[in-house]
């Protein structure tokens, strides 16, 4: 495995190989008038118009359609044979206040990862958003049920656990505003409806929501088409999964408007004993056009039904059945998932743009559990139901060298927690009530070369409860300052350099210590906030046949929320401040065509996280098993949890034309800790993985549709120790007053073996 893994490394990086043809072409406004900063790509190649909306691409053999996108404008793919008669851009509201609010643009110097709607096509088949996004730097997950189609995925980024990465999707927040988390199971077959995915990497630009530390994901909604189409998938795999879906876009209708909606439905049994998944989804965007303003309303209704697996297995049940689920089949959760955004742009005489936006969602379900999975004793419900409202509008402009981005956003978020014995009396009901307010402005300079950016930003927010027991209100104010610099060496060569400070408030489970319905009158303010001080170094390099990222990062924590490995009774994991920690590490992005139809891609994290002091409680047990006693350990300079040292992605692609391509993906995953101890007994092997995939035009043998079949198989060497996450539990055994023996249990989530997914997909 590992002399394969060395064969894709080595070949990543051979001599770069001239290729393709040169192509041009130029980009125009509507009304005629030439549109300069437009990209134009063609797979990994990538340029820009220039004032006279000019531009020429070395084009691979293989590639047929360019994409061409600019801020403010919708994104369009052309034929490469129809170029040269020019293209037009329409106006498009959805990356306008994306681009202006939230998203990096070309030259904004942050670290940051594209996946455009070409890369979404290719690489999906079902899977949730977390597991698609793993082929990109310091991106590590896993699902709880071992197959990334069911049930709940996971994602870290450089290590950071998921409640401390930001997620919108045209703006819009995605995770809860009590507790932070993004669950996408919610929201399923969600990729399929997007145009691209960026990734920002450390504190990145200002965004809504809970603050980026580990990083952040803005989501971009598909983009309306002017054109009529219909597509429908339908896909079979191991584990008994099924998935269909239909997609049509309605073209041009009266009075300005378009429209695109998808229906999908999705069903597994899983990898793991009892951790089968029913999703549904109906995904709605309309855009009505006017001649100087635009609103595009998109909204989702996702609902899913699954029997859990949120607990992982011990090391030595996983030996004789690694399907092993300690949950039960009558232990299930049911969650609705509902959210609409209705958006709004205005171009201004001052040539500024004005973007507005209103949206509304709602969460609301409940999951079963035993108060005691051995005996199956008393199955309780745990009931859940949030609701978001918020408002969000920017202001862009640009003058001569000058670009300017100014926002508000607020919103209020008010959710119900509620346990009942099922069948019985209700335990609880409680609510809290977080709202939410940030201001921030971004401007930036163009001067020979060099782009300075200022991202400032203010935010308030504030936390109420309500429930048996009276707990004080608490509110923070945070600013968070970002400075950075771009320096353009050559076409396509540029180097940037960032420093910012993100400060965060902590979620509602790190207040009340774990407790769903708090038993004591907590101090909101014995938690205290986190702060990042982010600093990033990087070098971008492109040619029509290479693209190099590589950056540097420091981040230094004080007060950090982190994981101390364990969990609450309800299975959701602790934490609590620890007074300083750090991640560093080097990041690279490497993508090359030695060869027309040739790709390959590597990916990497290499990384050293410590947390400077760290103080263990141990559980103390006589030699009967008797609970005596807690003691407390002290470590300095560990390794926190489940940040594992290296990440390495390696891919490579063979692709004739649109008929036919073929890959491998190789992923290799360092060893991570189960506790902050930093043991090696307490923790989650090293592993790697190889995944294969291969796709193929039908159109020869059915001329009506353009039908292809692709077939993804995942985990090739049917490896039965892919371990993605898991917990442990250390003990102390005191068998003298002078004798203490250390012991305990790891917990793993195994990952499936072996499987594979067949998609049939139809274009009209």
């Amino acid at each position: 495995m590992s002399a394969m893994f060395r064969f894709f490394v080595v070949l990543a990086f051979l001599p770069t190989i001239a290729y393709g043809a040169i192509i041009r072409g130029f980009v125009r406004a509507p009304d005629g008038s030439a549109l300069s900063g437009a990209i134009v790509r063609a797979s990994s190649a990538q340029t820009q118009s220039g004032g006279d909306g000019a531009f020429s691409i070395d084009v691979p053999a293989d590639v047929t359609v360019l994409s061409i996108s600019r801020p403010g404008f919708t994104t369009v793919e052309v034929s490469v044979s129809r170029i040269e008669a020019g293209v037009t851009l329409l106006p498009a509201f959805a990356e306008t206040l994306e681009v202006s609010g939230i998203r990096a643009t070309e030259n904004t110097p942050v670290t940051k990862s594209n996946i455009a709607r070409e890369e979404i096509e290719k690489r999906y088949y079902g899977q949730d958003l977390p597991m698609l996004m793993r082929d990109t730097p310091s991106v590590n997950a896993y699902a709880e049920s071992g197959t990334g189609s069911a049930g709940y995925s996971y994602i870290t980024l450089r290590g950071v656990t998921p409640s401390r990465i930001n997620y919108t999707l045209d703006g819009v927040p995605l995770a809860d505003s009590e507790d932070m988390g993004t669950y996408f199971v919610d929201f399923p077959d969600l990729a399929r409806s997007l145009q691209s995915v960026q990734i920002q990497r450390g504190v990145g630009t200002s965004t809504v929501g809970s603050p980026s530390f580990g990083g952040s994901v803005n989501l971009q909604s598909i983009d309306v088409s002017r054109e009529r189409s219909t597509e429908a998938e339908v896909t079979f795999g191991s584990f008994g999964t099924k998935n269909a879906t239909v997609a049509m876009q309605s073209g041009e209708l009266p009075a300005g408007f378009s429209a695109y909606g998808r229906v999908s439905f999705l069903e597994t049994d899983g990898f793991r004993d009892n951790s089968g998944t029913d999703q549904r989804n109906l995904f709605v965007s309309v855009v009505k056009l006017n001649e100087r303003s635009q609103f595009k309303l998109t909204g989702f209704s996702g609902r899913e039904e699954q029997q859990l697996s949120f607990y992982a297995a011990d090391e030595e049940t996983l030996q004789a059945n690694l399907r092993a689920n300690p949950l039960s089949p009558e232990e299930t959760d049911g969650f609705n998932y509902d959210l609409a955004n209705l958006q709004y742009l205005r171009p201004l005489a001052s040539g500024g743009d004005l973007a507005a936006s209103v949206y509304y969602q709602r969460g609301y379900g409940a999951y079963r559990l035993y108060d005691d999975n051995v005996s199956k004793m008393n199955l309780r419900s745990y009931g859940l139901d949030g609701m978001l409202l918020g408002s969000l509008i920017t202001f862009s402009r640009e003058s001569g060298a000058w670009s300017t981005n100014a926002g508000v956003h607020v919103n209020r978020f008010r959710r119900e927690h509620t346990s009942d014995l099922v069948g019985g009396p209700r335990d609880y009901f409680n609510e809290g009530t977080k709202q939410e307010g940030n201001a921030f402005v971004k401007l930036s300079r163009e001067v020979g070369g060099w782009n300075v950016f200022t991202d400032l930003q203010l935010r308030r927010a504030s936390f109420d409860y309500e429930g048996d027991v009276a707990i004080q209100p608490i509110n923070w104010t945070f600013f968070n300052p970002r400075v950075g610099v771009r320096r353009s060496i050559s076409a396509g060569n540029a180097a940037y350099a960032s420093l910012g400070i993100s400060q965060r408030e902590p979620a509602r489970s790190d207040m009340f210590l774990g407790e769903d319905n708090p038993t004591v009158p907590h101090d909101l303010r014995s938690v205290k906030p986190e702060r990042l001080l982010d600093l990033e170094v990087g070098w971008d390099y492109a040619t029509p046949a290479l693209s190099l990222a590589a950056n540097v990062y420091a981040m230094e924590f004080r007060n950090e929320i982190a994981a101390t490995g364990e969990l609450n009774s309800l299975g959701m994991p602790l934490r609590r401040n620890v007074d300083r920690s750090s991640r560093r590490g080097i990041e690279l992005d490497l993508t090359w065509r030695p060869l027309p139809m040739l790709r390959t891609r590597t990916t990497a994290n290499l990384s050293r996280s410590q947390i400077g002091e760290w103080t263990q409680f141990f559980d103390v047990y006589d030699g009967n098993g008797a609970f005596i006693d807690s003691r407390a350990v002290q470590y300095r300079d560990v390794v926190p949890v489940l940040s594992p040292s290296y990440i390495v992605n390696q891919s490579i692609e063979i692709a004739r034309g649109g008929v036919a391509s073929a890959g491998l993906t190789g992923r290799w995953v360092g060893r991570s800790y189960l506790d902050n101890t930093e043991s090696r007994s307490f923790s989650a092997p090293s592993f790697f993985t190889l995944e294969a995939h291969g796709s193929l035009s039908l159109a020869r043998w059915i001329p009506a549709g353009s039908p292809r079949l692709t077939l993804q198989v995942n985990n090739v060497l049917n490896d039965r120790r892919i371990f993605g996450s898991g917990y442990s539990y250390q003990y102390v055994v005191r068998e003298s007053p002078v004798d203490d023996q250390f012991n305990g249990t790891n917990y793993f989530f195994p990952q499936a073996t072996r499987h594979a997914i067949v998609r049939l997909e139809f274009k009209l």
